[in-house]
């Protein structure tokens, strides 16, 4: 949920924060030039600088000459993981979903994902009913909202991690599922809070906090040690610095997961990979500069934790021929209609963040672009993962009777299915 831009420029004369930057320069990683490391030099290329290194991204200061293009690191990555000698055993499907549960106060205005009463009554039904078998849950802020979550994933025969303390749960809205019968033995389970926050979410602001939670298990029959991380990342366009920072402290904890293990990852990063121009045109023909800061923090995150994006392993995804069929130049249309063209939403697309959902649209129509900002992220150090499929999840519009009828939240899921070969 985004709230709107009018009340959050009212609320940063307000507060205003600078994001910390502990520890920039003392990891190994963070000493890399980004031309010569594959998972950054599409960085080096945006800025046109060959010289580049890894800490320049963190600089205030920093402004791309090209949008960041990451489709030769896609193809790559999608490739080599192409040419993995195949194999059968078990399958899965991962989820991550933002349930959109929010309704909360700032100082001077409420904000709220629309149909939140009927849609929260159906959301555990729905996600356990879906046939996924490891699920990444965010934007569930309430205690209520995670206990009712918690109870129909246990019906259901899920294990369910979140919070044990009614202030993380409410500040980091986080909620993680694994089908029981897939777990030999469970591991760790810890909650951390980013270290880089965007204050004034949290005061004034509706009491939030951002970070992440993080559990293992041993898998049945497989003996696989999986380590799951679920998170969700400070949001706006203009904070990329924050979640930059945010990206590298996620990294290098999944850094310090055994090298032989299975890491997956999931969240709403509040960031995708591409953005076709650094401006937005608003419906108003008001436009904001600085988009093309936000591919920083997949390629950031990807860099310190070793990770790639599941769902390109799966299917190449195309995110820059997408990215560069979205319209741009809003006009009052949009307001009414996405994108102000129907049609646009009739295609296939990637995108989970997206005026063609109608309540995003309710609440952010014309103001922003859409992004593929829900992701899941793998490490693989057991060599037997392979990406099957990937699709949107949660997509349809669901009869809530009287309540009408529309999406379960403001986001799409993004659902990728793997199989564990023996």
């Amino acid at each position: 949920m985004t709230v709107p831009r009018l009340a959050l420029l009212s609320l940063s004369l307000i507060v205003a924060c600078k994001s910390p930057e502990r520890g920039l320069g003392e990891a190994s990683t963070d000493q890399a030039v980004l031309a010569d490391t594959p998972g950054l030099a599409h960085l080096a290329d945006a800025l046109d600088d060959p010289a580049a290194e890894l800490l320049d991204l963190f600089d205030d200061e920093l402004s791309f000459a090209t949008a960041p293009d990451p489709t030769a690191l896609f193809s790559s990555q999608h490739d080599a993981h192409a040419a993995l000698a195949d194999g059968t055993g078990t399958t899965l499907n991962v989820l991550t979903f933002n349930a959109g549960l929010l309704g909360r106060n700032y100082l001077i205005f409420h904000v709220e994902v629309p149909q939140l009463d009927a849609r929260r009554e159906r959301t555990g039904e729905e996600l356990f009913a879906s046939g996924n078998d490891i699920l990444f849950l965010q934007e569930v802020w309430e205690v209520d909202d995670a206990e009712r979550i918690q109870a129909a994933g246990e019906a259901a025969g899920y294990t369910v991690w979140r919070p044990d303390k009614r202030k993380p749960q409410r500040e980091t809205g986080l909620v993680m599922a694994v089908r029981s019968d897939l777990i030999a033995s469970e591991g760790s389970f810890d909650v951390v809070q980013y270290d880089a926050q965007r204050k004034a979410e949290n005061m004034p602001g509706p009491n939030l906090k951002r970070g992440w939670i993080q559990a293992s298990f041993t898998m049945a029959d497989t003996g696989v040690e999986v380590h799951l991380f679920n998170t969700h990342l400070t949001p706006y366009y203009d904070r990329s610095g924050t979640r930059s920072l945010q990206g590298r402290q996620l990294g290098l904890e999944i850094a310090q997961v055994p090298d032989d293990a299975l890491v997956l990852v999931g969240g709403d990063f509040n960031a995708g990979w591409y953005y076709a121009d650094d401006t937005w045109v608003d419906a108003e023909g008001e436009e904001f500069k600085g988009w093309w800061l936000n591919p920083i923090l997949p390629a950031v995150l990807s860099h310190y934790g070793g990770l790639s994006d599941l769902a390109n392993l799966a299917e190449l995804v195309p995110e820059v021929s997408a990215g560069q069929a979205v319209p741009t130049g809003a006009d009052a249309t949009w307001l009414d209609t996405p994108y102000g063209d129907e049609a646009v939403c009739d295609t296939p697309n990637i995108y989970t963040a997206t005026d063609c959902n109608s309540h995003y649209h309710s609440s952010y129509a014309a103001t922003e672009y859409p992004a593929r900002m829900d992701l899941l992220f793998v490490r693989d150090g057991t060599g037997k993962m392979r990406a099957r499929s990937r699709e949107r999840a949660f997509v349809e519009h669901l009869d809530f009777g009287e309540a009408g009828s529309f999406e379960l939240s403001d986001h799409f899921g993004q659902q990728v299915t793997i199989e564990i070969v023996d």
